[in-house]
């Protein structure tokens, strides 16, 4: 984990300088994790050192239990994409998606899948990272990386991936996650730009309340994903980009009273709401304060109430005065890795590297990037598609940060992240102390 803190920052850097154009897409989730894995097919005795470039002697069908479907902004280039790879490789290699759409479904059951000692034949990754890749379950890919591929994406890509020298994954999609929030709310509230301190946004906060508007958009049920995000600003904003190497830090007390704190500026249904309600109020202009990512932008552009995307601006968490962390700091973190299923079927294995090859030709990502408004680790190519104004600022501001920390569900165990809801609910409520918040939390670990 700590590498991938260390590198992100140095790898959004040169994804700028390759040009990465991207437009918006339209995605019905805030949390853009991965879904439910469909049954798996893929061996699971561990495999490597293949010759992995050679035509399959027999046609060979890869399932591919799939969370990029249904409205997901990925889901029609995908398809798109799976059609044209099997009509190329027709009799050869044919892809079969296996429908997902619960992300945190899949996520549960893809782990206890592998757990069990198998792995479907193609799959998502996006949490829980190290389990995966020390798990004896995936293909071993480092020699096709090494014959070429490696030359397709970011450089230093791979090292989020790697194990004692072995690639067992393929870097794809990344993940940051701005303030969001809505310039024509602050206006009414006297503010023309969004707080750089803490101290700040706690007068911003009373301003909005006294002219009549909710602060912010929080939630404590599904994930909690956008209360779970605030938190993990607030914890890197005053206990640095190193805090997730000391869980007993008092800066995860400190988080604890500012979120607490953020409760008394939100919206009444704030406490076991989910995704839909605390990206509804937002979109309906309810609420003027937000957090999410890229994928987001089409709804912005699509729900969002009174053309409120015109309205909407980005920027980095405010700086906490007295805090270890630095101004213009950003959480982000790997979105998606591509995998396969360990095998001793050397025509299986080559067919799922093809795959790989295929979906991450730059060509390829530069479209997909375009449609769905995502950022990939994939160097992509130069199409003069002009950025869309959001995700450029987004891009801007990335290029200009001091570091890029991984989130709190993203840098924990299933275990400790699972007890999050939960353990907000208690802290807001008043049932638990922000020490015995940060207690309940631990005794998962």
């Amino acid at each position: 984990m700590k590498t991938l803190k260390r590198t992100l920052a140095l790898l959004i850097c040169i994804i700028m300088a390759a040009s990465l154009f991207v437009a918006c897409g339209k995605d019905s989730s805030q949390d853009p994790g991965t879904k439910d894995p469909g049954t798996s097919s893929g061996n699971s005795s561990t495999t490597s050192e293949q010759k992995q470039d050679a035509a399959p002697a027999k046609k060979v069908t890869l399932t591919w239990p799939c969370i990029w479907v249904g409205v997901d902004s990925k889901a029609s280039t995908i398809a798109k994409f799976v059609q044209e790879f099997n009509e190329e490789n027709k009799g050869k290699i044919e892809v079969v998606i296996e429908e997902n759409s619960d992300y945190q479904a899949y996520r549960d059951k893809l782990r206890t899948t592998v757990s069990a000692g198998n792995a479907p034949d193609f799959f998502t990754i996006d949490s829980d990272i190290p389990f995966y890749l020390q798990s004896g379950k995936l293909l071993d890919l480092t020699e096709a990386v090494n014959s070429g591929w490696a030359n397709d994406f970011v450089s230093g890509a791979l090292n989020n991936t790697t194990v004692d020298g072995k690639v067992y994954a393929i870097p794809y999609e990344m993940a940051v996650t701005p303030v969001m929030y809505n310039k024509k709310l602050l206006k009414q509230a006297g503010w023309d730009k969004f707080p750089e301190t803490f101290d700040e946004l706690w007068q911003c906060a009373e301003d909005l309340k006294a002219a009549g508007i909710t602060p912010f958009s929080q939630m404590t049920g599904e994930n909690a994903w956008t209360t779970m995000l605030w938190y993990s600003q607030v914890l890197v904003a005053i206990g640095g980009p190193d805090i997730y190497e000391n869980p007993n830090d008092p800066a995860y007390v400190q988080a604890a009273e500012v979120i607490k704190k953020m409760f008394n500026y939100t919206t009444k249904d704030a406490v076991g709401a989910g995704a839909s309600v605390s990206g509804g109020h937002f979109l309906a202009e309810e609420t003027a304060i937000f957090m999410n990512g890229p994928w987001y932008i089409g709804r912005l552009k699509t729900d969002g109430q009174n053309n409120m995307y015109e309205n909407v601006a980005i920027a980095p968490c405010p700086v906490y005065e007295g805090g270890r962390g630095s101004k213009g700091g950003y959480i982000g973190n790997p979105q998606a890795l591509l995998a396969a299923g360990a095998t001793d079927d050397k025509d299986k294995a080559n067919a799922a590297i093809e795959f790989m090859k295929y979906l991450t030709k730059p060509e390829r990502v530069t479209e997909l990037s375009a449609a769905a408004g995502s950022l990939f680790y994939v160097k992509s190519v130069d199409t003069g598609v002009e950025l869309e104004r959001l995700q450029a600022e987004m891009i801007k501001q990335i290029n200009e940060a001091p570091y890029i920390v991984g989130h709190f569900q993203y840098m924990n165990t299933p275990a400790v992240y699972n007890e999050l809801p939960m353990a907000l609910s208690g802290l807001v409520l008043g049932e638990l102390t922000p020490e015995q918040f940060v207690e309940r939390l631990n005794s998962k670990r």
